[in-house]
């Protein structure tokens, strides 16, 4: 799914609020189980979510052909992310992303490897601000740094700069809104935890505790969500507006069990 599968490929679901409240119930369940997600040109895109109790196993898409994003598990932690596309001749690896963790389960390091072979890796700092800095490497050289920042548990801005002390050097901010409901991942185990992850690769975060509104670029409005909400204050359906690609809006119905 365009835009919800960035919340699980890194890939990233980021998303004012003209938010409408109701009854609209998909479902009684409150584990998100599926996504249909219909474009404005007709396009139906299917997202199915499998797990192991609480833990997210896979999560796949029927868009044109089918990719899939597969979950490793060390405990409670995701400590491997694997992505993978089938373009009608079978599955083919497309990127992997692992993530290591200190002794009180923090995430310090994502390594993400692309199909080439070509790694990026991310090492995160705790500072005592409640800020997260971060050093994005590839090859040894430093080609991104950064600050995240955090409302309680929910990451929603990012400060960012690229080539950092070169010609090339360039800077922004991202900055994500939220509702006050449930997000459909509050529950996921170790959803929360891998959410800073990558962060010169995705754009924006997900909803970790509440849903994803609108997404800035330097206070640039890019993209928006406004919802309809079930009987257990969980997304039934959402409304998406992508202000630079038209083609990308789209109605997203949730499903529970």
């Amino acid at each position: 799914m365009k835009k919800l599968l960035c919340l699980f490929s890194t890939v990233a679901l980021t998303l004012i609020s003209c938010s409408s409240e109701d009854d609209t119930s998909t479902s009684s369940g409150t584990q998100l189980t599926k996504i249909i997600e219909t474009y404005d040109d007709g396009t139906v895109e299917t997202v199915s979510f499998e797990y192991n109790g609480n833990k997210i196993v896979n999560v796949s898409s029927d868009l044109d052909f089918r990719d899939e994003t597969i979950y490793t598990y060390t405990g409670d932690l995701i400590t491997k992310e694997e992505y993978f596309f089938d373009d009608g001749a079978g599955f083919s690896f497309e990127e992997v992303i692992d993530y290591e963790y200190d002794s009180s389960s923090r995430l310090i390091k994502s390594i993400r490897t692309d199909e080439d072979g070509e790694i990026e890796i991310d090492d995160f700092t705790y500072n005592s601000n409640g800020t997260v800095s971060f050093i994005t490497t590839a090859n040894s050289t430093t080609v991104a740094s950064g600050t995240i920042y955090f409302n309680g548990n929910q990451p929603y801005k990012k400060e960012i700069t690229e080539n950092p002390g070169t010609a090339f050097e360039v800077s922004w901010v991202e900055e994500t809104t939220f509702d006050s409901k449930i997000s459909p991942f509050t529950n996921v185990t170790g959803f929360a935890k891998i959410a800073i992850g990558t962060p010169k690769y995705t754009r924006g975060y997900p909803g970790i505790v509440n849903n994803s509104l609108d997404f800035s670029i330097d206070d640039n409005l890019d993209d928006s969500s406004s919802y309809t909400y079930n009987s257990n204050d969980m997304p039934a359906t959402e409304t998406y507006i992508d202000f630079d690609n038209s083609d990308n809006n789209s109605t997203i119905q949730y499903i529970y069990n």
